[in-house]
């Protein structure tokens, strides 16, 4: 086996947290990241990527060097905020602590995770072994060339499910050569994503709580984007958006306690 037996790694990351309780049932955790992972190890049995779907073999296994880059769970940025909201409602509570409407409105509770983060990256490779490196006709280990002057990154305004990047900026490399695009040079689609939960505990007895509870995960259906064709050789998936993160999901449960 001629692959390299050592990398490293590195990652380095700022986090700040916020944690807050209110008084009327009103909690806030929130926290953000900022961070860079990079690494030159090969991923050598498996599908690699974040999201499984790239094999990352060096494209020169006597190179190590040319395989410095992002680590593929690498995230720049990560902002989550959780919260939780009980009822200023009813008994032992702030208002109407009794009668009929304290009855309607007591005893709810509300919660959310809103996650917001930057795309993962990924590498840009060419299908077949064009540098005679020995992967064979279905190897996907070989980098392009970048072509100079070229910004890889499109602006938001630009950037389209069709066009996700700037396909533009690559360019076949000779053949018996080996790309110079570094590895996981590209970074993928982010996350934006909102899930909420209504719950209220009614009590039927001493022993005897009932509680019903509503839950939404991606509430708001964004379209989160996941893979992104990254073959050159494919033309008819470079560049575009393969698959996205499930839609939105509603569920309706209840529990008994006794």
């Amino acid at each position: 086996n001629h692959y390299p037996k050592t990398a490293q790694s590195n990652y380095h990351a700022l986090l700040v947290k916020l944690e807050k309780r209110f008084s009327g049932g009103f909690s806030l955790l929130s926290s953000y990241s900022f961070s860079k992972a990079i690494t030159n190890a090969p991923q050598l049995r498996n599908a690699g990527g974040a999201s499984g779907a790239e094999n990352t073999p060096p494209q020169n296994p006597y190179d190590l060097r040319a395989e410095r880059g992002l680590a593929p769970y690498h995230a720049s940025s990560r902002w989550v905020n959780s919260f939780v909201l009980d009822s200023p409602f009813g008994r032992g509570r702030r208002f109407v602590k009794s009668g009929f409407p304290a009855t309607v409105l007591g005893g709810w509770r509300a919660s959310g995770i809103l996650a917001m983060q930057t795309g993962f990256p990924f590498s840009v490779n060419v299908q077949g072994d064009t540098a005679g490196q020995g992967s064979g006709a279905g190897g996907v280990i070989i980098r392009p060339n970048l072509v100079p002057g070229a910004r890889v990154a499109l602006p938001s305004s630009e950037r389209t499910p069709e066009r996700f990047f700037n396909t533009a900026a690559f360019a076949l490399p000779p053949p018996y050569t080996f790309g110079n695009v570094g590895r996981n040079t590209v970074i993928g689609p982010g996350l934006v994503n909102l899930d909420f939960s209504l719950a209220r505990q009614v009590r039927l007895s001493e022993r005897l709580t009932l509680e019903g509870r509503g839950e939404a995960f991606n509430l708001f259906n964004r379209p989160n984007y996941n893979i992104v064709g990254r073959i050159i050789s494919d033309t008819a998936t470079f560049g575009r958006v393969r698959s996205q993160l499930d839609p939105r999901q509603i569920q309706f449960g209840l529990k008994l306690r006794f």
